[in-house]
């Protein structure tokens, strides 16, 4: 409202009301129908799969890295006979990363967080609905 007031030209006595003249309509779930509950809260728990193969999928390249990784330490320890500095460091390295990798395939972005939320508050309305 600042922008209204800011050259003291325009003043706004009363109601203002502005029409954007969008076609999108948000609604909150809780003025949802029960209809329109069943049918969004199976699209919600789609897009949290889609997600998790997306993010395997992104992680797949470091997965190979981690095992190629794996490998060339194990390859190099026995290669020398010996275990040293750059076997420990590898096979360290290679361990961290598949660490990281394997967390961060398991534990939920944002994105499904918000997902989840959803469907978790979707189920609650259709329960004290005595829908389900």
């Amino acid at each position: 409202m600042r922008d209204f007031n800011n050259g003291r030209d325009i003043n706004v006595n009363g109601d203002f009301n502005i029409n954007d003249s969008s076609e999108n309509e948000f609604k909150l779930y809780i003025h949802c129908s029960n209809e329109i509950l069943l049918a969004d809260r199976p699209f919600r728990a789609e897009n949290i799969k889609i997600e998790q193969r997306r993010k395997v999928r992104r992680l797949i390249p470091t997965y190979v890295f981690v095992i190629i990784l794996a490998f060339a330490s194990a390859i190099w320890a026995m290669y020398n006979g010996k275990t040293d500095l750059i076997a420990i460091l590898m096979g360290g390295v290679s361990a961290l990363l598949g660490y990281k990798s394997i967390i961060m395939t398991i534990e939920p972005n944002d994105f499904q967080k918000e997902e989840q939320a959803a469907v978790n508050e979707i189920s609650k309305i259709l329960k004290q609905r005595r829908v389900e």
